[in-house]
């Protein structure tokens, strides 16, 4: 019984993790398009747990109930953030004259944020799956019960934190803290993954192997987080130029836009580093050479889509698809730590 639990708490943290890159390619989607203010409440939609197809089937004054709402929730909100020092946060969240402002019905926008969140709920409903295998097998393997309840805490903390972003109409700062936590979701997740794993991996210490491993690690999440200051400057010029001067986009953005291009160069050249001690050791795990080369080719493609957004102006369909090789290079890289480092793998019951 406890061998076959092992295995499929396994088979269910691979399909969370599938579904948690979904979310995030369903999130991109959602962010390209302007769709996060579709379902203007949370966790309904409109009121309803199915979203309406037309404007006949909204609630009657839908309009000024969703701003109401939203007001309310932000003056707790504002509230809290006084009390804890973020007085700027909250002035800046009540005085917001596009809090008070309707979003008007988009049936596409509505459905695709709707789709969203139900994939959103499909992490959530596998994450608690994998928990109760984890609480079973938690006299023999505290540490999964441990980081499995951690992955379902970090989830709610995340659904709480999305619903904020909805209710302040997509504050900039907000986001870019809402990208941070699934990043740590994702990490949690991929540890889980890797101390449920059978597998014994052969490694060979190597200082200079570790800090290159490391440093291309560290300087990837501030390249994400530096992307996400970007888009969020290219959100600003849409709100006050519009889509139809997309063309004077680059030249508007900051110095911001120039370190994140200028990074990716840098990371290449660490990733470039790694795999040439990775394939210098003859020792290493064939495993730990294949996920370098993987993660060589993922972020020389994701320079080449990041040229294709600055070149192009920011198309639409290279959005999601820039985020999701992102969140595919940040989590290879913290798996290619876990191996490297030789961290204890739980034992399989």
């Amino acid at each position: 019984m406890f061998t076959w639990l092992g295995n499929y708490y396994n088979y269910t943290t691979r399909i969370s993790l599938i579904l948690l890159y979904l979310l995030i390619l369903a999130g991109g989607v959602v962010r390209c398009t302007g769709s996060g203010m579709g379902c203007p409440d949370w966790p309904k939609c409109f009121g309803k747990l199915i979203p309406p197809t037309s404007v006949e089937e909204l609630p009657n004054d839908y309009e000024k109930t969703f701003v109401d709402g939203r007001i309310k929730k932000n003056k707790r909100l504002s509230k809290v953030l006084s009390l804890i020092g973020f007085e700027e946060t909250s002035n800046k969240i009540i005085n917001d004259p596009e809090i008070r402002k309707a979003e008007k019905f988009n049936v596409f926008k509505t459905w695709t944020e709707y789709i969203n969140r139900l994939i959103g709920a499909l992490v959530g409903f596998s994450l608690l799956l994998t928990f109760f295998s984890s609480a079973i097998l938690r006299p023999f393997n505290k540490k999964l019960f441990l980081f499995s309840l951690i992955s379902i805490i970090l989830v709610l903390f995340q659904a709480w934190v999305g619903s904020i972003v909805v209710s302040t109409n997509l504050l900039p700062g907000l986001i870019t803290f809402h990208v941070i936590v699934a990043l740590v979701i994702i990490c949690n997740v991929i540890f889980c993954f890797y101390l449920s794993s059978s597998r014994n991996y052969k490694i060979q210490k190597s200082p200079i192997l570790n800090f290159f491993i490391l440093s291309g690690f560290v300087l990837f999440f501030i390249q994400i987080v530096l992307g996400t200051d970007v888009r969020e400057s290219v959100d600003s010029f849409f709100k006050l130029f519009g889509f139809e001067n997309r063309e004077l986009i680059i030249e508007s953005l900051d110095n911001n836009f120039k370190i994140h291009r200028s990074f990716s160069l840098l990371i290449l050249l660490f990733q470039c580093v790694t795999c040439y001690l990775i394939f210098k050791q003859s020792k290493l795990d064939p495993l730990l050479k294949n996920i370098s080369l993987i993660l060589l080719i993922f972020i020389v493609l994701e320079i080449g889509v990041g040229a294709g957004m600055a070149y192009f102006q920011i198309p639409k369909f290279l959005q999601p698809i820039h985020l999701l090789i992102a969140f595919l290079i940040f989590g290879l890289q913290f798996y290619v730590i876990l191996i490297n480092n030789s961290f204890k793998s739980i034992k399989r019951i």
